[in-house]
């Protein structure tokens, strides 16, 4: 069972000011009663809720806003976030390693019920909201999107193809993710809201779903599959404990490796507008596959040396969102390959 409640602070899951021993009263009795997987949220405008982003107990999952923002803000182009992304990509333990919380605390997402819904997201920069009849008022202004080089629908091919591809990148990196990954209806055939981020009160075709887009060249019904297929394939995706790095005894939680194949030191994440981030995810056991994950948002190619890692002497690969992807394409440890621009790959080890 799941159980969602979209004001938790009301019940008392977390209280500002107060220690761990008298925290969380009524939100805990109502986890320690058996109920499997709570999530709650803050209301976005909360001021009460503001500073207790992460806080709630034992128990609970949380709507994890910083890794919306962080991942719309990568996939739109900005730079310098590599830190940050490794974070939000690795269960963000710096908002919810503490009582006893584990990565699932953290519940993933890039579009929800409200804001832009996926296809809106790169399709337009400003909201929409004239139709709400508070002259554009409401709505949030921050919306963290990227247009691709035209507002609202377009038939240029090629901002078409920017705009699918960075729709695949943001859905491949929600399922990547270590955490609980949230989609939204409707974000699989392309269902828009026309550039309007506030659309509650709008009972008609600006705020119904739009299923016009299946078996369409906006529908991602099947990559979908084929990324959830994945997740059940490497368990280090789906993780309940804390990912570690390089560990005494030479085995690793992960690994985070420059394009040259070198473990990252703190002049690398400091890259002047890095946009590359790669890094392996060792397998829970010794007798499963490792994941290696190559995230470029640049808008050049990124050559790259595949993982010399005495345990793995080849390399499979199994994601690959770039326009003409190489699934299946077997490649020796220490080889040279090119990471196109704006995409991802995942790789799996083998001995």
């Amino acid at each position: 069972d799941l159980y969602y409640l979209g004001l938790a602070r009301k019940i008392g899951v977390f209280n500002q000011g107060v220690g761990p021993e008298t925290r969380h009263t009524l939100g805990a009795r109502i986890w320690k009663g058996g109920i499997p997987f709570m999530v709650g949220r803050g209301w976005d405008y909360d001021v009460e809720y503001a500073g207790q982003f992460g806080n709630f107990g034992p128990g609970w999952s949380e709507w994890n806003d910083r890794f919306r923002r962080t991942l719309r803000r990568y996939w739109s182009g900005e730079g310098n976030l590599i830190g940050e992304l490794g974070r939000r990509m690795t269960g963000s333990a710096d908002l919810f390693d503490h009582d006893n919380r584990g990565p699932r605390s953290s519940v993933n997402y890039v579009t929800v019920h409200d804001g832009f819904t996926l296809s809106d997201l790169v399709s337009y920069e400003r909201k929409h909201n004239e139709a709400n009849g508070e002259d554009n008022r409401d709505g949030s202004d921050e919306n963290d999107s990227n247009n691709h080089g035209a507002e609202g629908p377009s038939d240029d091919p090629h901002i078409l193809q920017l705009r699918r591809q960075t729709r695949r990148n943001l859905v491949a990196s929600l399922m990547l993710a270590q955490g609980v990954p949230l989609l939204l209806a409707g974000d699989e055939v392309g269902n828009s809201q026309g550039g309007n981020n506030n659309a509650y009160c709008q009972d008609n075709s600006i705020g119904w779903m739009d299923w016009s887009g299946l078996g369409g060249k906006d529908d991602v019904t099947s990559f979908m599959s084929e990324l959830t297929a994945l997740r059940r394939a490497f368990p280090q995706l789906r993780a309940r404990r804390w990912v570690q790095g390089r560990r005494p005894d030479g085995s690793f939680g992960v690994l985070w490796l420059t394009p040259q194949a070198t473990e990252m030191t703190e002049q690398d994440w400091n890259f002047p507008e890095g946009r590359f981030l790669s890094y392996v995810l060792g397998p829970l056991e010794q007798a499963d596959a490792p994941l290696y994950v190559v995230l470029n948002a640049a808008p050049e190619t990124i050559e790259f040396i595949v993982p010399m890692l005495p345990q793995y002497s080849r390399w499979t690969i199994c994601l690959d969102t770039s326009p003409q992807p190489r699934l299946g394409a077997e490649l020796k440890a220490g080889s040279k390959v090119q990471a196109r621009p704006r995409s991802i790959l995942a790789l799996s080890g083998s001995r």
